[in-house]
């Protein structure tokens, strides 16, 4: 009989609101609602793929279940412990568990130290190295993991490519041995072939040391290579999730629809329909009443505007909220 795999991270109802502030007193006025109730789970082994357009609280999402933005409401249980009811010293004890890699090369590594010491720091912090020379034997089997020689241990970042920056903060990321990673749109800034190399071996380090990845993106065609399931995201709310094959194979919500229609077609003959939708993404500060996707979706009908739709399984694990779906 197959072990089913345990849920290694659960999201509850999570809300993340900013208060909007002005006056001269800045009185609080009304909330950007980044992270809307969101739910969602990730089994050990599996990779999450959270897909939406830009300002659709996907990062926002991600630096509040590591902590980095605290919670408005709702619940983060990590091996069934809530970790937003942890103090301090706790969520210490259980930050080297569940690790992020960030979206700019660039900016997410100080150009002040060398690759040992941004890679070291982790194994510093969390006391995993006894010595000076364990720590440089780690980093250079951390530095081998990714595709960098231990020759490149004493360069400073601005010596490397986008690329290279990226398998350093992979390798940052790895040090302390972490169960989670969260990947924040960790390839939007490379170039395309690039891109490539980095989820190759995102997807070799997983299967090496049984890594379990939240991976962030608003392009549906880098997730569609690494995710097992897909969550889509749109003003601050999950509108369908499911595994990757249903997605792309049969999309229910006209939002995803659109994204899919976005991705080009390889083979002209399978020429599909581009579905281009009307207006910008409406204000999180004032979202639309109702299903907050309508004012833009060209199948909205009147209910679309009053009601907000549920968001419920149609069969076999594929979630949607779309009155559509209701009919």
């Amino acid at each position: 009989m197959a072990v089913e795999e345990k849920n290694l991270l659960e999201v509850n109802n999570l809300k993340k609101y900013f208060p909007v502030k002005a006056g001269v007193f800045r009185k609080t006025v009304g909330h950007v609602k980044a992270v809307d109730d969101v739910s969602f789970y990730i089994k050990e082994g599996e990779t999450l793929g959270l897909v939406g357009e830009s300002g659709c609280g996907k990062s926002t999402t991600g630096a509040t279940i590591l902590r980095l933005l605290e919670a408005t409401s709702g619940e983060v249980k990590f091996e069934g412990k809530d970790i937003l009811a942890l103090n301090k010293r706790q969520m210490r004890e259980i930050r080297k568990e569940m690790q992020i890699i960030f979206q700019d090369p660039y900016a997410s590594l100080n150009p002040r130290m060398t690759v040992a010491d941004i890679v070291g720091e982790p194994l510093k912090i969390h006391k995993l190295a006894h010595s000076k020379k364990e720590r440089d034997k780690k980093v250079e089997e951390l530095l081998d993991s990714v595709g960098l020689t231990p020759e490149q241990m004493n360069r400073y970042p601005h010596e490397f490519s986008g690329g290279q920056r990226q398998r350093i903060g992979v390798a940052r990321a790895l040090a302390v041995d972490p169960k989670l990673i969260i990947a924040d749109e960790p390839v939007s800034a490379l170039d395309v072939s690039i891109q490539a190399q980095v989820i190759n071996i995102l997807q070799d380090l997983q299967n090496e040391f049984g890594l379990t990845y939240l991976f962030i993106a608003h392009d549906l065609s880098v997730v569609k290579h690494i995710s097992d399931r897909v969550a889509v995201m749109y003003l601050g709310k999950i509108v369908e999730l499911t595994d990757k094959h249903s997605l792309y194979d049969n999309p229910l919500h006209p939002y995803t629809q659109s994204l899919l229609s976005a991705i080009p077609e390889p083979k002209p003959e399978r020429k599909k329909e581009r579905i281009i939708l009307e207006g910008d993404v409406p204000s999180p500060v004032n979202p639309p009443s109702g299903c907050s996707f309508h004012p833009r979706c060209p199948k909205a009908m009147d209910i679309c505007s009053k009601d907000e739709p549920i968001f419920k399984d149609y069969g076999d694990g594929h979630f949607a909220s779309c009155h559509l779906l209701e009919k």
